[in-house]
């Protein structure tokens, strides 16, 4: 999910306290808005989750989106697809190669990288080793990704081995990209870098901190399955929200910190994460706000915790809708979520990838 350039919104504990009895309160009609087919995206067969971003290329090629999955199966190759304004007449690009395999769903975060370019960080669980891997991909005026060759997470980063995939935000005020994902002990975990050149300065894991919740969890909150990551703005500054499916339970938390530099450098969390209102699923959600300018409302899909419909709930200064069924999507797969846009695999052995679009 792309992230532009805002002020900060400070996030207080008075304000924390606000944000939680309204969370908590909340009890409102479902959004007054309606949901678009957008279509499948030819050639994507997958039996996992996908992934969605922004992707920018070179004047006059433009903006549009990329969606990148795991080939089917229990571990294989990652396969990319893009279309943008200026570039074969807005149609699906060919099916290319993210050069990674992995035993998850890949994740995407869009950028402009220190070199001043426009790029795109794909990141993603390694089959064998259980480590999380990235490249970066810089566009080119010929309409063509070059991706750099895949690293993982240095050693210096602790406890990255996840049995899951990854969740990865660009930041839109300290300049920094921030990876997530099902630690060891099932905390939700997560790593803030600085984008240097091509590459990234990283710092040490930590975790979202808070109680347990559970008997089964120990020392913080955890979860069963990819966090998610967005970014709400204001007109003073942004939020970052990790959202999770709480570990033995179906319940949706999440909890905030601050976007700026000396806060990302050992974020402070809400003292209590926030349950949120009516939600429930067995499988981890998708989150992002809908706007360009990144000032909200913030979304949240998921699967249903029953049959195969993907549910949605908005929040709006504080307050939370009611969750509703996004018409037409189906899956038995998380799904992603891009701006307004949505992504699902059909629920079948070779599963296609849809869109649908918010208005």
């Amino acid at each position: 999910m792309v992230r532009r350039p805002m002020t900060r919104l400070a996030v207080t504990v008075a304000a924390a306290g606000t944000i939680c009895a309204l969370a908590a309160s909340a009890a409102s009609a479902a959004p007054h808005a309606s949901w678009l087919p957008a279509g499948h995206v030819p050639g994507a067969i997958t039996n996992d989750s996908p992934a969605i971003a922004t992707i920018n290329f070179p004047v006059p090629l433009g903006q549009g989106q990329i969606v990148a999955w795991r080939g089917r199966g229990n571990a294989g190759p990652i396969f990319e697809k893009y279309r943008v304004a200026g570039l074969n007449n807005a149609k699906w690009s060919k099916v290319g190669r993210v050069p990674g395999f992995t035993s998850s769903a890949p994740a995407l975060g869009s950028y402009i990288d220190p070199l001043g370019r426009n790029a795109v960080l794909a990141v993603w669980t390694g089959p064998k080793d259980h480590h999380i891997w990235y490249a970066q991909g810089e566009t080119r005026a010929d309409g063509t990704i070059h991706w750099t060759t895949p690293t993982f997470l240095p050693k210096s980063v602790a406890n990255t081995d996840t049995t899951t995939g990854p969740s990865v935000l660009f930041t839109g005020h300290a300049y920094r990209v921030i990876i997530a994902w099902r630690g060891p002990a099932s905390h939700v975990r997560f790593v803030v870098g600085i984008p240097r050149k091509r590459g990234f300065t990283w710092g040490d894991s930590e975790v979202v901190t808070g109680p347990s919740v559970t008997p089964t969890c120990k020392n913080y909150p955890c979860t069963g399955n990819t966090p998610a990551l967005a970014e709400v703005n204001s007109s003073t500054g942004g939020s970052v929200y990790f959202f999770w499916r709480q570990l033995g339970t179906k319940a949706i938390l999440y909890s905030t910190t601050d976007d700026t530099a000396a806060n990302l450098a050992h974020p402070v969390f809400l003292p209590t994460p926030v349950t949120v209102p009516g939600a429930a699923s067995l499988l981890g959600p998708a989150a992002s706000d809908l706007g360009l300018n990144g000032l909200g409302p913030l979304m949240l899909a998921y699967k249903g915790p029953f049959g195969t419909g993907v549910k949605f709930q908005t929040l709006t200064a504080g307050l939370w809708t009611a969750p509703a069924l996004v018409p037409g999507a189906h899956t038995v797969s998380a799904p992603a979520l891009r701006l307004n846009e949505l992504a699902t695999t059909t629920p079948a052995a070779f599963g296609s990838i849809v869109l649908h679009v918010f208005k």
